[in-house]
């Protein structure tokens, strides 16, 4: 199956769901998201992750990749994916045989070459501040490692926005875009936490969209802009709770029948971003967060599976 150069391909994903549901088969799983660890080497002060060692079993990666690995991405993320020992190893040692997409804080060399995608942490163009906010000092290193491996492999950053920094993103475009020239493009995700010092504030939120989205736009390249539409289009979605006020909640998720997400402790799911909320078991069923979990481009994938059948 082919797949799109960011993400999955959603029209034949779209399609291909259309066409199982209509033969009253279940589509193939098409991507895997492994939770591979809650540890990780950085202390960032708006992380909602649990530092704590539970990790993924050998064993049980192993496992879900002869399950999953001929017909899926297996999209790792964490935690920190680098600090499990043994899975840069294993991921060169198999990336012939399985397609692979990286999340990482990219402090530690990714396997660049081994992965169809790589997506890197990073939230500052000040090499202070951003020490400051991972509790180490690391930018250096980082700039230098997504530098070598955006050479090697489809590389996107993602910058967090919280109400302390927003206004330095038009800012970090501009640096990004010259020191990153290998760069796929740019991901601006919301802050989705409750502390006081990151948490928008409707003040924050009329600034960033009259002052700061305009320079933004004008700086950003194609797909970082398309991206950056599917995800902080309007004003409702950096208030938590109803981003997404068009998702239809009595719909099923046609989505998630075709992902699977596996947590540290080697439970499967059904959603990536339910899981991250704490939201366990909901299988194809809807809920209230998936207003506040979903990007424009997953809520589109949904209602057009819904209108073809």
């Amino acid at each position: 199956m082919r797949h799109s150069l960011y993400w999955d391909d959603f029209e034949l994903r779209a399609k291909e769901t259309v066409d199982c549901l209509a033969a009253g088969k279940n589509p193939p799983v098409r991507r895997v998201a492994v939770f591979i660890t809650e540890g990780c080497n950085f202390r960032c002060d708006y992380c909602n992750v649990k530092q704590t060692p539970t990790t993924l079993s050998k064993k049980r990666f192993e496992d879900a990749l002869a399950k999953y690995g001929d017909t899926a991405i297996i999209h790792i993320t964490g935690g920190e994916p680098s600090i499990v020992p043994w899975l840069y190893p294993l991921i060169k040692s198999c990336s012939e045989k399985y397609r692979f997409h990286l999340n990482t804080n990219a402090f530690i060399m990714p396997p660049a070459a081994h992965v169809k995608r790589l997506k890197v942490s990073l939230d500052s163009d000040n090499e202070v501040y951003w020490d400051n906010l991972v509790g180490r000092t690391a930018w250096r290193r980082v700039c230098q490692n997504i530098q070598r491996a955006s050479e090697q492999t489809v590389t996107s950053i993602t910058y967090t926005l919280p109400a302390e920094n927003y206004r330095d993103a038009p800012r970090f475009i501009q640096f990004a875009n010259v020191v990153f020239p290998h760069l796929y493009a740019l991901f601006f995700s919301v802050y989705k936490g409750t502390h006081p010092r990151f948490v928008f504030q409707p003040k924050h939120i009329d600034d960033f969209f009259e002052s700061i989205v305009p320079k933004m736009e004008s700086a950003m390249d194609k797909e970082s802009l398309a991206l950056f539409k599917e995800t902080i289009g309007n004003k409702l979605r950096l208030i938590a709770g109803v981003r997404f006020p068009d998702n239809d909640l009595s719909q099923p998720c046609y989505l998630s029948m075709s992902e699977r997400v596996i947590s540290p402790s080697g439970e499967e799911f059904a959603c990536s971003h339910l899981y991250r909320d704490g939201i366990k078991g909901i299988g194809v069923r809807k809920c209230g967060n998936c207003l506040y979990g979903c990007n424009q481009r997953l809520v589109d994938f949904n209602n057009l599976v819904a209108s073809k059948l």
